[in-house]
């Protein structure tokens, strides 16, 4: 049997030529439409910034929902490529309002041609995935995606310009901008591929297959949050070269995680974060704030979280009624996430 790193990248290496066979052939229709040279670069450098890089995870973890749920045709892969077109939309809109210079060492939609055409290159990535999505029985699921990591993003906006919050508050964040986007919603989207019944269940429903759409939540809430302290921990402590983005960028933003939250108990931690937000961070200035992290007991703090919530999706997988082997692919995908770095 293939390790989860094995299988999560023969999983990529299969997906990503679906995902670039899409890529070529809405850039074909795009330039049949216009002569204009300038629009059809905008265009390529959608496609450069969808394939250089990113884990995959969402279109993985719908893969292999859709086979717990009984689902057997391979083609659902291309029908996939849908979630990592709108994942590249969102990212290309949160670059414009993080003000993020690169991805993946590309240079980000705006810095490359101004917010406006970056806007509208995000605005067709959220179109070409609507187009593969919603002929199927995942567009409800897709539907509720798309509104809840909205309604995450708009927390995670309107955090930078409060001096505080509550842990309720980035908790709330954190379920709906990652756990609901990332995890319970892509593997809701793949058992309702698979559903033989005529439309997904309502929440709480009991019509066919429900039972899996209750286990997708019981089981991505606590990973979601999980892998989102570890986002917000890499920051931290990871380099620009390792995340593949800026390092740091929390405390320049004034973002609002876990990690802000404990050391913000003190209130010349606080000051500093909001004095500091917004400004460029020298090498010395990064020095100073990983080891007010370290020394307040944040890091350990978020760690000992991160872990908790790791250990609560294993308790809920070993406890599921899914077949063993299907159990081993979820364990293999926590495995995979525990050790990430980037």
């Amino acid at each position: 049997m293939l390790g989860g790193d094995m299988r999560i990248q023969a999983f990529k290496k299969r997906f990503d030529k679906a995902f670039g066979r899409t890529l070529d052939r809405k850039t074909r229709e795009m330039r049949a439409l216009t002569q204009d040279a300038h629009t059809r670069s905008v265009i390529a450098h959608a496609r450069t910034l969808a394939t250089a890089g990113g884990k995959r995870i969402r279109p993985y973890l719908a893969y292999i929902a859709y086979r717990t749920a009984g689902g057997r045709s391979e083609r659902v892969i291309d029908t996939l490529v849908g979630l990592e077109l709108f994942h590249v939309f969102a990212l290309v809109h949160d670059d414009i309002m993080d003000r993020g210079a690169s991805r993946h060492g590309v240079a980000t939609a705006h810095v490359k041609f101004g917010d406006a055409q970056a806007i509208l290159v995000g605005d067709l990535l959220f179109n070409w995935a609507s187009e593969l999505i919603a002929p199927t029985k995942g567009q409800p699921i897709f539907a509720k995606m798309v509104d809840e990591v909205i309604l995450g993003q708009m927390l995670d906006v309107d955090a930078v310009r409060r001096v505080k919050v509550t842990e309720q508050f980035i908790e709330e964040k954190m379920r709906l901008k990652t756990a609901s986007y990332s995890f319970i919603r892509p593997m809701q989207l793949g058992v309702a591929m698979a559903d033989s019944s005529p439309t997904p269940p309502p929440r709480g429903g009991e019509r066919g297959g429900a039972s899996l759409y209750r286990f997708c939540e019981q089981f991505g809430l606590p990973l979601g949050l999980a892998f989102q302290i570890q986002d917000d921990l890499l920051d931290l402590t990871g380099t620009s070269k390792s995340l593949g983005k800026s390092a740091m960028n929390d405390v320049k933003e004034g973002q609002k995680t876990v990690f802000t939250q404990f050391v913000s108990r003190d209130a010349k931690n606080r000051a500093l974060l909001n004095r500091m937000k917004g400004k460029t961070l020298t090498a010395a200035d990064r020095k100073r704030f990983k080891k007010m992290f370290e020394e307040s007991g944040a890091i350990e703090y978020g760690i000992e979280m991160m872990e908790m919530y790791f250990e609560e999706a294993v308790d809920v997988l070993e406890h599921s009624g899914l077949r063993r082997a299907d159990k081993e692919s979820y364990m293999e995908l926590v495995r995979y996430l525990r050790i990430r770095a980037h």
